[in-house]
């Protein structure tokens, strides 16, 4: 009888309702909790969040993800939130359950003897047979080598070079997922068939507005401008869309906000079996000074008809820290 018997070879059953997220992520808890359950929470979360599955996630939506799942171990036990789970994932999601349950394991780049006899179990209990087991197991391995040597990683790959010549950006989108580029005079949008949108706006600051900003203050200027900008671009083209939340961000010199746009995404989906309508989404959208120029980056967080959202509070946040990490791929100059 192997160590972990008692938990993936357990017949009980939990008569909790799982979606499909919670099903993922509640075998990889198990699995922490049964192999190592000192693993930091914060550890597990940051592996689900690079994950496609979890895209979409806040940090509010994870919060209640992890009491629902912990409640239900408390209740019905880890043997049984296993199965419950388990029985719900479908066979082209296995492997993908299988690398972000190895993920929490490894260290130093390698995973550790005292956890092989776990996955060997575990890799049992999954159904993978060695040969995946393996692949996955050196592919995390050489993704946490990746992660390892550090941000240089980050600057790889193809780069988009502004026609002006005053910023340039690593392409933050994949064209095996739909990703595509969309040029207009001052603005570049990068988007995919995943939701994900990321729009630079820039016009150079001309000898008015520099007198303009002189004159009233940085602050001023970016918070009627981007009022403006909302205004025209967003608020008188998409209906019912509103303002959420703006704030100027003294330490960042910058001004934020946050709109509501009911189908206002730049993805269709389904409603109701009904005919592919544009799903509803948050825009978040920054405005900076940097070099001469004014710029205005974007995000959007989409959303459909049941998802639970977080708080007003954290889905700021979450589209705030979205939009920092990716003006921390920009690299601004002045123009040519």
């Amino acid at each position: 009888m192997g160590k972990f018997d008692k938990i993936f070879n357990s017949e009980d059953k939990s008569e909790a309702t799982l979606t499909l997220e919670e099903s993922i992520a509640a075998v990889a808890l198990v699995a922490a909790e049964t192999n190592s359950p000192d693993t930091d929470a914060d550890i597990l979360e940051s592996i689900l969040w690079e994950s496609e599955i979890f895209a979409e996630y806040s940090e509010d939506d994870m919060s209640a993800m992890f009491q629902k799942l912990a409640g239900i171990i408390a209740q019905d036990g880890l043997g049984a939130l296993f199965n419950t789970a388990w029985a719900l994932i479908p066979d082209e999601l296995v492997l993908d359950t299988f690398a972000i349950t190895t993920a929490m394991f490894v260290a130093d780049g390698e995973v550790s003897d005292k956890h092989k006899p776990f996955f060997q179990e575990f890799q049992k209990a999954l159904g993978v047979e060695d040969e995946e087991s393996e692949e996955i197991i050196e592919d995390v391995i050489a993704d946490y080598s990746e992660e390892s040597e550090g941000e240089e990683s980050d600057l790889d790959g193809p780069l988009y070079v502004s026609p002006e010549g005053n910023f340039s950006v690593s392409i933050p989108v994949d064209e095996q997922r739909g990703g595509k580029i969309d040029e207009e005079d001052g603005s570049v949008a990068f988007s995919d068939d995943f939701g994900v949108l990321l729009k630079i706006d820039y016009f150079l600051i001309a000898d008015a507005a520099e007198a303009e900003i002189e004159s009233a203050g940085e602050e001023v200027y970016l918070k009627s401008f981007l009022d403006n900008f909302i205004s025209q671009a967003i608020l008188d083209k998409v209906p019912n869309s509103k303002l959420l939340h703006a704030e100027y961000l003294e330490d960042e010199e910058a001004y934020f906000a946050v709109l509501d746009l009911p189908a206002g995404a730049t993805i269709s989906g389904e409603k109701n079996s009904g005919p592919l309508t544009r799903i509803d989404a948050y825009r978040g959208l920054m405005a900076f000074i940097a070099d001469d120029f004014c710029y205005t980056v974007s995000c959007q967080r989409i959303y459909e008809e049941g998802n639970e959202l977080g708080s007003l509070e954290s889905e700021v946040e979450g589209i705030m820290n979205n939009i920092f990490a990716f003006i921390e791929t920009i690299e601004f100059s002045e123009a040519e």
